[in-house]
């Protein structure tokens, strides 16, 4: 069966935003979808650490799913990538340098290896959108450059959040 795995954004919860319309369409297409209430991801200080330990110790992630991370989940998704294969990486509002915000100190624990990343993942795709509050179009370029990755410019997206009126990504449905 074809596997997915949904990770949210800081603050967010697996019902909200556009997460609860993606995984009932991956479930049309006849999809196992997870979409984890991430441990740590609405406190002060979220830390990768429990996130992975859960996220491996379910063992859904096999090398023909597909790993879709928004926002810090997306920073996850590449953490994750570092540890197991996996078919495609999609990530939304995403980045991959140290931007020394506090909140994040637990995710930069050491840089990230491309290399591993890319050797572990051979699919990665990257919805940029041009107005993103929080992360820029050029770092998030940058980064799927680094990643091998297939840029999606989206437009006036924002930061994906249903804040910005985005309830639907329909363009990931087109790369899974």
């Amino acid at each position: 069966m074809k596997k997915a795995l949904i990770l949210h954004a800081y603050t967010n919860k697996p019902d909200e935003n556009w997460y609860p319309w993606l995984k009932m369409e991956l479930e049309k297409r006849g999809y196992e979808v997870w979409v984890p209430l991430l441990p740590t991801m609405d406190g002060p200080k979220p830390d990768m650490r429990p996130m992975l330990e859960m996220i491996l110790k379910r063992q859904f992630v096999e090398k023909d799913t597909v790993v879709i991370g928004h926002s810090l989940g997306a920073l996850l998704a590449l953490r994750l990538a570092e540890q197991v294969s996996f078919k495609t990486g999609v990530v939304l509002a995403g980045w991959d340098i140290n931007d020394l915000d506090p909140r994040d100190e637990y995710f930069w624990l050491n840089n990230l290896d491309h290399a591993l990343i890319r050797r572990n993942v051979p699919e990665w795709i990257v919805p940029i959108s041009d107005n993103d509050p929080y992360i820029s179009f050029y770092m998030t370029e940058r980064m799927a450059e680094r990643l091998g990755g297939k840029v999606i410019k989206m437009g006036m997206k924002g930061h994906f959040c249903t804040d910005d009126g985005v309830t639907e990504v329909r363009e990931i449905l087109e790369f899974v």
